[in-house]
C-alpha cells in the first residue's frame, strides 16, 4: 500500500509565491537561517571564499529540499 505523499511547502494563501505548511517547512526554514548566521559567524571575516561557498552549499542544499518537499498542484 502506498502512503500519501507530504508535502512542507506549497502556495500561499494570499500574495504570491510558496512557503511553509507544515512544522516540518517551518524546522527546515528554521535550520537553514540558523546553519547560516552560524556559519557566517564561525568564519573568519577576511576568509570571503569560504564564507560565499558555504552559504551557496547551504542555499542548494535548501532549495533542494524545498523543491523535493513542494506542492504545485494547485
Amino acid at each position: 500500500m502506498k502512503s500519501a505523499r507530504t508535502y512542507w511547502f506549497g502556495p500561499k494563501r494570499f500574495g504570491i509565491g510558496y512557503g511553509p505548511r507544515t512544522w516540518q517547512g517551518w524546522v527546515t526554514v528554521l535550520i537553514y537561517g540558523v546553519l547560516t548566521i552560524s556559519a557566517f559567524k564561525a568564519i573568519a571575516a577576511d576568509n570571503h571564499v569560504l564564507r560565499l561557498g558555504s552559504m551557496i552549499v547551504l542555499t542548494i542544499a535548501f532549495l533542494a529540499v524545498f523543491l523535493w518537499k513542494l506542492d504545485t498542484s494547485k
